[in-house]
């Protein structure tokens, strides 16, 4: 078994570098939020019975994102740990903030908070598949 770990991950990124991953972040939240304003509206209700159908999208797409990382940075997948977590934390700010502060996702407290519990799931899954896959790809490097 390797000792490798994802602590060996690359740690210095310029401030460019950063500027552009919280750009991507943000740019991928508002990706999210057209999807989630055309099928809001019918999937976003607690009666829906495919609601938990689309928690379950959420993390075969985590993986899809998580693999066209790299080719967005130009980086490989082993130093994506750091650019992975500055995206998915810029856009959980955005998340956060259009939440409390806008009605962009719906100006029904039931959806938000639905919507809400949709996004802590698949921003909580692409973390944990962001450190799986880096953690793998570090770990086959020796």
């Amino acid at each position: 078994m390797s000792t490798q770990s994802i602590s060996s991950a690359r740690l210095s990124f310029s401030l460019n570098q950063y500027l552009y991953y919280v750009v991507l972040g943000i740019f991928i939240w508002i990706t999210g939020v057209v999807i989630i304003r055309i099928i809001g509206p019918s999937f976003f209700v607690v009666e829906n019975s495919l609601l938990f159908s689309l928690f379950i999208a959420s993390i075969p797409l985590g993986f899809a994102v998580q693999f066209s990382i790299p080719t967005l940075i130009r980086l490989p997948m082993k130093d994506t740990l750091i650019p992975g977590l500055v995206i998915v934390i810029a856009a959980i700010i955005s998340d956060g903030l259009a939440i409390t502060y806008t009605d962009i996702y719906s100006s029904d407290i039931s959806t938000k908070m639905v919507v809400g519990g949709w996004l802590l799931w698949t921003f909580g899954f692409q973390l944990l598949i962001t450190l799986i896959i880096v953690n793998i790809a570090n770990s086959s490097k020796n």
